[in-house]
């Protein structure tokens, strides 16, 4: 009969360290997994921050280029005059 209470105290004694060891690694494992996602949130902050300074370029040079002087410039450059009809290059009759 001893020797069952004796067996029995050994194997939860066992079983506690374990449970203990077990318990233990799991929190370190967490700890680990927590830095990593900090780590990978913080990277994807930077890149987010890097994709909105290029959107914010973006939409500088959009507006610099749809301002009314700009293509009022290009429309220059192209032989065409801003607010007219643009000429006809062929006459109609040679254009059939």
């Amino acid at each position: 009969m001893k020797s069952i209470f004796a067996t029995h105290k050994l194997l939860s004694g066992i079983a506690l360290v374990l449970f203990f060891g077990a318990d233990l690694s799991g929190m370190i494992w967490l700890q680990s997994r927590y830095f990593e996602l900090a780590a990978e949130k913080a990277r994807l902050a930077r890149e987010v921050s890097a994709l909105r300074g290029e959107v914010i370029s973006k939409e500088l040079e959009n507006s610099e280029l749809a301002s009314l002087p700009r293509i009022a410039d290009v429309v220059q450059k192209m032989g065409l005059s801003y607010g007219e009809v643009p000429l006809k290059v062929l006459p109609l009759e040679e254009a059939r």
